[in-house]
């Protein structure tokens, strides 16, 4: 088996060298030529790394793990959550890192055993964790790792990336009330408190009674949207608008306000929140709240390799904008 010396030699390049080149290494430049003739000499050889052996020298495995605990979804499902996975994923394969996924189910506050083992196990050079739900029982168990650590969401740590889920909050309600909207229904999510905020603030600094605004609670799912609407609307027939706080819920509320015989947005205006691929392509398409879920993946592994690197990143807190598509409308006889 052809060996890392063999590879530098045929290249006519230093052992580390060949090394650096194959291993993705981005703190040493290399012309694309020296590159080239690397990985040539690699192939022809047929050279296969032993990344055993790399890790041992090195003390690091170039092993990620995305962790997305599971308590209403698999990150499967949730197309948010594949968003930032893909992010993550393209990154890691740009710079030479391997990406290992997890979905850990919590049940009672007790941790998953398999997920226990495999974060203590020495596999992993850092971690990028969903914290858009209480991952209290999973944060006592992982801070005391000292593993780098990146949280995507709410849930308070001193590396984070987030959205402004004030201002999310605001645009949302901002615009139903720009239409004319005054009768609107919540669909919102206990998890993500500042998204509420921003909507009774908004409503409130518009002279609208926030407080007397009907809300139902979902959670993220498209089923959860379906059931919320339904209660809204048979408590409320009157409503001319609903607010839901992701667009999974969105979908799901306008699908069962089709059922019910309700044209959207003629008779009922519907705003959404994460601007989803499939939001555009909705019938009718979503108006939602667009704050760069494609963009997560890649800002979450650049400052876990900052961390990694022994240094302490600015958060991240990303600004949403309104995108307006065909499901929000001027209110009639409101």
């Amino acid at each position: 088996m052809a060996t890392i010396r063999d590879v530098a030699s045929r290249a006519n390049v230093s052992v580390s060298t060949a090394s650096r080149i194959l291993s993705n290494s981005t703190k040493e430049k290399y012309a694309d030529e020296t590159r080239e003739r690397v990985r040539e000499a690699s192939t022809e050889l047929g050279y296969r790394p032993n990344f055993a052996a790399r890790a041992l020298v090195s003390g690091k495995t170039r092993i990620i793990a995305a962790v997305f605990p599971r308590f209403h979804d698999s990150p499967f499902t949730a197309l948010a959550s594949l968003q930032i996975l893909s992010g993550i994923e393209a990154y890691c394969s740009d710079e030479g890192y391997h990406l290992l996924i997890s979905s850990p189910k919590i049940e009672n506050g007790v941790l998953d055993h398999n997920f226990v083992d495999l974060l203590s196990g020495g596999y992993l050079d850092g971690v990028i964790m969903d914290g858009h739900s209480d991952i209290s029982s999973i944060m006592e168990f992982v801070t005391g790792l000292k593993l780098p650590l990146v949280i995507l969401g709410t849930y308070p740590y001193r590396h984070y990336l987030r959205s402004d889920n004030q201002m999310g909050g605001r645009l949302m309600i901002e615009h139903l009330i720009d239409l004319g909207h005054r009768r609107m229904g919540l669909i919102a999510l206990r998890a993500i408190e500042d998204r509420m905020l921003g909507v009774r603030l908004a409503a409130e600094g518009r002279g609208l009674d926030a407080c007397a605004m009907p809300c139902e609670y979902g959670n993220f799912s498209a089923a959860s949207g379906e059931a919320a609407v339904d209660k809204l609307i048979r408590a409320n027939p009157g409503l001319t608008a609903v607010v839901a706080f992701n667009d999974r819920m969105a979908m799901g509320a306008i699908r069962r306000l089709q059922e019910l015989g309700y044209q959207v947005p003629e008779q009922i205006s519907v705003v959404g929140h994460d601007d989803l691929p499939r939001s555009r392509d909705f019938n009718p398409p979503l108006t939602t709240v667009n704050h760069d879920l494609s963009e997560w993946g890649g800002l979450a592994m650049n400052m876990l390799l900052t961390v990694m690197h022994g240094e302490s990143p600015e958060p991240i807190t990303i600004e949403p904008r309104l995108v307006v598509r065909q499901s929000t409308a001027a209110a009639l006889n409101d």
